[in-house]
């Protein structure tokens, strides 16, 4: 007789809803450039931690050309962040990218480490 057993582990992860202080408020581009060598967009990025806890970061940047077209996306993690601390962090853009581009963070998650 063959006993097939299931284990269902459930992961409860509480993201951070501040409402004062929404994550999105907390990340801001602080410049955009594409290397020529390489032809990998990059934006640097700051992290500023308004919340009361410690808290893990994701974020998301596209790189979008002048006439509005999205040519590359990137994402990052920056762990365990103090409340009040400021982090700057690069962002590389995942195809390759000819031309002149601007960065805007499209989506950033503070889940409290």
């Amino acid at each position: 007789m063959v006993a097939i057993a299931v284990i269902l582990v459930v992961v409860i992860v509480v993201v951070n809803n501040d409402t004062d202080h929404p994550p999105a408020d907390d990340v801001k581009v602080t410049s955009c450039t594409v290397n020529s060598a390489t032809q990998q967009a990059t934006a640097r990025v700051e992290i500023h931690n308004h919340s009361s806890k410690a808290s893990t970061y994701a974020i998301t940047v596209e790189f979008v050309t002048a006439n509005g077209t999205r040519v590359s996306e990137g994402g990052t993690l920056s762990s365990t962040v103090a409340p009040g601390q400021t982090v700057r962090t690069d962002v590389g853009g995942a195809d390759r990218v000819t031309q002149k581009v601007t960065c805007k963070v499209t989506d950033v998650t503070r889940v409290a480490s």
